[in-house]
């Protein structure tokens, strides 16, 4: 991967931590799916090779996490991009 694919992957994960782990009276959970299913949609379009690599790297970022709430956004950030489907 290289330096840019890293850091959007990176960023995109903390976005999906910032979402889940915001109170329900910071962003609805519903304003959370408005956010969330746009990009849902357009990595579903990535070939499964593309998907599977970018929930291997998100994937990564787990070790990189000390809290442990943060930790088990990040080992579930595939799933919910829908990455693993």
């Amino acid at each position: 991967m290289t330096t840019l694919e890293r850091t959007l992957a990176k960023a995109l994960t903390e976005i999906v931590i910032w979402l889940d782990l915001s109170d329900d009276d910071a962003i609805r959970p519903e304003a959370t799916m408005e956010v969330l299913e746009p990009v849902i949609a357009l990595l579903q379009r990535l070939p499964g090779q593309d998907r599977q690599a970018l929930a291997d790297l998100i994937s990564q970022f787990v070790h990189q996490e000390t809290d442990p709430e943060r930790q088990l956004t990040v080992i579930e950030a595939p799933e919910t991009l829908g990455l693993l489907a």
